[in-house]
């Protein structure tokens, strides 16, 4: 006779039931057992009939009486008939052919009922590492055996049913199916990536199902690839706490059926993104050509966007350090925002994303300082899983102003590359302006630019200017300079110090002072004669 719990559909096998569970509980009716059990877990009964020669033969050929094969490995093994009296080999030679076998534990009824397991048995089994029981009545055991271990195939079926029930429902929000498969399964799901950190959760979390009865062993969490051909992809997730094995393995079964549907959400979400992506930047690529003319249909597909086109504007660009997944990473750029506050349009570009924040009325110095400072610390937030560099462009009006400020937020990205000692920020303010010159030469902003970084010169009169420009052609020399204008030393040292104060730019800063030439040069060039 043989009686095993057979795999599931999926190949699985039962839930495994700890060893502890089955030694302890009283209709088994063992009296003694020898071997560490520990952790130990059985998934199959097999109890043999016959002789013990009978049983060896049977455990040597892997086959019962009727030459059905056997499967050993993780099995409790039960000999149904008793052992017989006195010291015999063919005992022994039962452990070592059940251990060889990858037995877990072998059941045995001694001749006597005093449960007293002879001392060769003890040590063979000790040697072996493997748990001998003495039971009072092997029926009876095996009987008991074996609704454990039903019971641990009702739990499993119990929570993939359920779970199968939620995974027909088709559910548009990720963090809605999450609640509900948490339902289903009795603890809290949640989404998480390879280093553990939280993707997607609902908190609070669902009911927990009542804790099942007997000992606990406390437990880790328990993780199931979403995707399974991505090894370092996203993770389902359950921590259940102190829990009987059985319950872990039935949860383990019911999260693998619950990362289908999760595969599928998230595959569906991506396509989803991939074309809003694509509808975004064609609406920004039409925006920068038509920046000028926006026409009344651009206007209703920029309103179905989110987009502000009228009011005042502050651009941004990021700039990714790092290759990074721009459709499936935009809504961290979006949350860490929102952490400050921040309502801003973006847009998925080539090498990161570029947006800007509307006002319906001009801000003032304070306001425009206050975003400055919510983006830097957005960009440290977005920093703790993507290395960015992000450029801040002007406050500038209208729907020509939104591409203007994103021409200057994109140079101040490029130039944020080489700014490790301010965070790889920069911000087109006054102090910036003249490392801007550097690489706007070739721009159309560059010569408005220009001006603008000399106007409070060009509104003093033209010596400033020229005293500016010819200094700066000398190398900075001042008794070169006082010869080619024809004026004292020292009133051209005056004038430099005039020049910097109205400015704010240190002429010693050679970069300052190359990006001043380029200016002067511009606007010297651009002024008719």
């Amino acid at each position: 006779m043989e009686v095993t719990i057979e795999k599931n559909g999926s190949g699985r096998m039962i839930p495994p039931v700890p060893l502890w569970s089955v030694t302890g509980h009283l209709p088994a009716g063992v009296l003694e057992g020898t071997g560490e059990q520990g952790g130990r877990t059985v998934s199959s009964l097999i109890a043999l009939t016959g002789s013990l020669a009978e049983v060896n033969r049977q455990v040597r050929e892997r086959r019962n009486l009727d030459g059905d094969p056997l499967s050993f490995p993780g099995s409790l093994l039960l000999a149904l008939e008793p052992l017989p009296s006195g010291v015999s080999w063919d005992v022994e030679a039962l452990l070592a052919l059940a251990s060889s076998a990858g037995v877990v534990t072998l059941a045995v009824k001694l001749p006597a009922d005093d449960g007293a397991l002879p001392v060769n048995v003890k040590r063979l089994a000790e040697r072996l590492g493997l748990v001998v029981l003495a039971v009072r009545n092997t029926w009876q055991f095996g009987i008991a055996a074996q609704e454990l271990l039903s019971g641990a195939a009702h739990i499993q079926g119990l929570l993939i049913s359920r779970v199968a029930a939620e995974c027909r429902t088709p559910y548009g929000s990720l963090s809605h199916l999450l609640q509900r498969l948490g339902v289903a399964i009795g603890h809290e799901v949640t989404l998480v990536d390879p280093s553990g950190k939280l993707i997607s959760a609902d908190s609070p979390g669902p009911e927990p199902m009542p804790e099942p009865t007997g000992s606990l062993d406390a437990s880790a969490e328990i993780l199931v690839l979403v995707h399974r051909e991505q090894e370092h992809g996203p993770r389902l997730r359950v921590v259940p706490g102190a829990s009987l094995d059985q319950e872990r393995s039935a949860i383990l079964a019911a999260l693998e059926v619950a990362a289908i549907a999760v595969s599928e959400l998230l595959s569906r979400q991506r396509l989803e993104r991939e074309r809003d992506a694509r509808h975004r930047i064609a609406a920004l690529g039409q925006l920068i050509d038509n920046a000028g003319d926006v026409t009344p249909s651009f206007r209703a597909r920029a309103l179905e966007l989110g987009w502000t086109l009228d009011g005042y504007h502050i651009a941004f660009r990021v700039i990714t350090r790092e290759s990074v997944d721009l459709v499936a990473r935009k809504p961290d750029l979006d949350r860490a925002l929102m952490r400050e506050k921040i309502q801003a349009s973006t847009v998925e570009q080539s090498d990161g994303w570029s947006g800007w924040i509307s006002f319906p009325s001009k801000p003032g110095p304070a306001e425009v300082s206050r975003i400055s400072s919510a983006l830097r610390r957005a960009q440290r937030d977005l920093g703790a899983t993507i290395a960015t560099q992000f450029g801040v462009g002007r406050l500038q009006a209208q729907p020509e102003g939104i591409v203007s400020s994103l021409e200057e937020a994109n140079d101040a990205a490029r130039i944020a590359g080489a700014r490790e000692n301010s965070g790889y920020f920069v911000h087109v303010d006054r102090l910036d302006m003249a490392q801007l010159l550097l690489i706007w030469t070739r721009t159309d902003t560059f010569r408005p630019a220009a001006r603008e970084l000399l106007a409070p010169l060009l509104k003093a009169g033209p010596e400033l200017l020229k005293t500016l420009t010819t200094f700066l052609d000398c190398e900075s020399s001042l008794t070169e300079t006082a010869a080619i204008l024809n004026v004292h030393r020292n009133t051209v040292s005056d004038r430099i110090r005039r020049i910097q104060s109205l400015i704010s730019i240190n002429l010693e800063d050679p970069e300052a002072r190359l990006a001043l030439q380029l200016a002067c040069r511009s606007v010297l060039t651009d002024t008719p004669e």
